[in-house]
C-alpha cells in the first residue's frame, strides 16, 4: 500500500464552528431585534423603534420617548440537507466511495436578547444590551457520510453591551457602546482509526471506515470591542444613520480529546501514533461591520426604511490551530471575501393598537465555492419577512416577526488534509419566528 498521509485532526477548526445554521452571511446572527425581524432588518440602524437600537445604533437611544425594557426570543429552524454526489476515501486507501447517511445538519436554535434603556434627561439616554451576535448548533449523525469533516458544531457567544446615546444638536445624535464578549465552543468529528491501522500495517484492524473513533475540541475566551453610531434628522420626515461595530479578536484556549474504540489493536495503534489528549489554542477575529441606513416617514401611517451593510470577512483568510500534540495541529485556508447586505422595509401603523411590518433583503455570502466546507456551507441568501406589534396597554407592547430565508443551494467539493473528499450539494433554507415584550416606564 502506498504510504498513507499522516492522520492529523485538521478539521477540528475553531472557525469551523459556524455553519449552515448561521442566519446571516458568514457566521453572524442578525436576530437581535424582533421588531427589526419583521422588516428583514432593513434600515435598522436608522429606525430606533425600541431599545434594541443599542445593538444596531446606540445614537437611536435619543429617539426613545421613555425608559424601557425589551425582552425577545427568536426560534430559528435551519434546513441544511446534504445530497451525496461521489464522496470518496483518500487515493492511498483506494479512492472508493465514502459510506454513510445523508443528513440534515440544521437544528432548532433559540436566540434570546435583552435591552434596557434609561433616559437620564432630555439629551442623554443610557442603555444595556445582552445578546448573541455569533453562534450556532449543527449536528450530523455519527454515521454521516461527512463524519470525517464534521459531526457537531456548537458555538455560544454572549455579548454584554453597555451604551450611551446623546443629542449633540437638535438634528444630530451620537452613540457609543462597549462590547464585552464571551465565546465558547465544542466541535466533534469522526477519526478513521481503521485507516490509521492500515497506515501502521496492523492488518487485524486495517479496515477503513470500520473502526471510527471521535475527536472533540473545546475552547473559550473573553474579549472586547466597541460600537459607534450617529443619526442625522435631515428633514422632519427623513433621518440618515451611520453605524459601526468593531472587530473583536479572540484568543481561544482549551483542550482536544480522542474517543478511541475499545478494540485492543486500535488502541495500540492510537497510543503508538500519538493520538493523545492535549491543550489547544487558536486566534479568530470576529469582523467589523458598517451600515448606512435611511428611514423616511411617508405620512402618519406609512414609513419606509432601507440600508446597505458591509462586513469585513476578508479578515478570515486561514485558521491555525496550535497544540503541543502534533495530531491536534492544523492550518486550513479559508480565504473569505467581504460581503454586502441590502434591505428595504415598510412599516404601517394601522391604528393606536396595531402596527404591521414587512421587508426584503439580499445577503451576499463571503464564501467561495472553492473553500466551502461541511461546517460552513454558506451561500447567498434572500430574506422575506413580516411582523406586527400590539399595544396591550399604555406600557406593554407585544411584538412578533417571521422570516423565511431562501438560500442558494450550496455545492461542496472539500478534501481534508488526509484526502477524505466530501462532494455533493445542500438543500438549504431557514425559518425564523421571533416574539418580544416591551415594557415602557411611563
Amino acid at each position: 500500500m502506498a504510504q498513507y498521509k499522516r492522520l492529523n485532526v485538521s478539521a477540528l477548526l475553531i472557525a469551523s464552528v459556524i455553519s449552515s445554521a448561521s442566519y446571516g452571511a458568514g457566521f453572524s446572527i442578525m436576530e437581535q431585534s424582533v421588531t427589526g425581524l419583521g422588516r428583514a432588518f432593513a434600515g435598522q440602524a436608522a429606525v430606533a423603534e425600541d431599545a434594541s437600537t443599542i445593538f444596531f445604533n446606540p445614537a437611536g437611544l435619543t429617539y426613545l420617548t421613555h425608559s424601557q425594557i425589551a425582552q425577545g426570543m427568536n426560534f430559528i429552524l435551519p434546513r441544511s440537507e446534504f445530497n451525496n454526489e461521489g464522496s470518496s476515501l483518500p487515493a492511498a486507501l483506494g479512492g472508493t466511495a465514502l459510506t454513510g447517511s445523508e443528513d440534515d445538519a440544521g437544528k432548532l436554535a433559540l436566540v434570546p436578547n435583552f435591552y434596557y434603556a434609561h433616559r437620564l434627561n432630555d439629551d442623554v439616554v443610557l442603555g444595556l444590551g445582552v445578546n448573541a451576535p455569533f453562534g450556532l448548533v449543527t449536528e450530523y449523525t455519527d454515521q454521516s457520510v461527512g463524519r470525517y469533516h464534521a459531526i457537531k458544531s456548537d458555538l455560544l457567544t454572549i455579548n454584554i453591551n453597555p451604551s450611551m446615546g446623546f443629542k449633540a444638536t437638535d438634528r444630530l445624535s451620537l452613540g457609543f457602546g462597549l462590547n464585552l464578549q464571551y465565546i465558547d465552543l465544542e466541535l466533534t468529528q469522526a477519526v478513521d482509526f481503521g485507516a490509521a491501522c492500515a497506515q501502521a500495517s496492523v492488518t487485524q484492524c486495517a479496515q477503513p471506515q470500520q473502526h471510527d473513533g471521535k475527536a472533540t475540541l473545546t475552547a473559550d475566551d473573553w474579549s472586547w470591542g466597541f460600537n459607534l453610531g450617529l443619526m442625522f434628522q435631515a428633514t422632519e420626515a427623513t433621518r440618515l444613520a451611520l453605524a459601526y461595530r468593531s472587530k473583536i479578536s479572540h484568543h481561544l484556549t482549551g483542550k482536544g480529546q480522542f474517543d478511541i474504540p475499545s478494540n485492543p489493536f486500535v488502541q495500540a495503534v492510537a497510543a503508538g501514533g500519538g493520538f493523545v489528549d492535549g491543550s489547544i489554542s487558536g486566534d479568530i477575529n470576529l469582523p467589523e461591520s458598517a451600515s448606512f441606513a435611511v428611514h423616511h416617514q411617508i405620512n402618519n401611517k406609512w414609513a419606509v426604511s432601507a440600508d446597505v451593510t458591509w462586513t469585513r470577512w476578508e479578515r478570515f483568510q486561514e485558521l491555525n490551530i496550535s497544540s503541543p500534540i502534533a495530531r491536534l495541529n492544523s492550518v486550513k485556508e479559508e480565504k473569505w471575501g467581504n460581503n454586502v447586505r441590502y434591505g428595504v422595509g415598510l412599516t404601517y401603523i394601522y391604528n393606536d393598537k396595531w402596527t404591521f411590518r414587512s421587508g426584503i433583503a439580499y445577503d451576499q455570502s463571503p464564501i467561495s465555492d472553492q473553500y466551502r466546507t461541511a461546517r460552513i456551507p454558506g451561500e447567498d441568501r434572500k430574506w422575506l419577512s413580516v411582523g406586527a406589534s400590539y399595544n396591550y396597554s399604555d406600557n406593554i407592547t407585544l411584538d412578533a416577526g417571521y422570516t423565511h430565508i431562501f438560500v442558494t443551494d450550496p455545492s461542496i467539493n472539500d478534501a481534508t488534509a488526509q484526502g477524505y473528499t466530501l462532494s455533493g450539494e445542500y438543500d438549504a433554507n431557514v425559518d425564523i419566528v421571533g416574539v418580544q415584550m416591551r415594557w415602557l416606564f411611563i
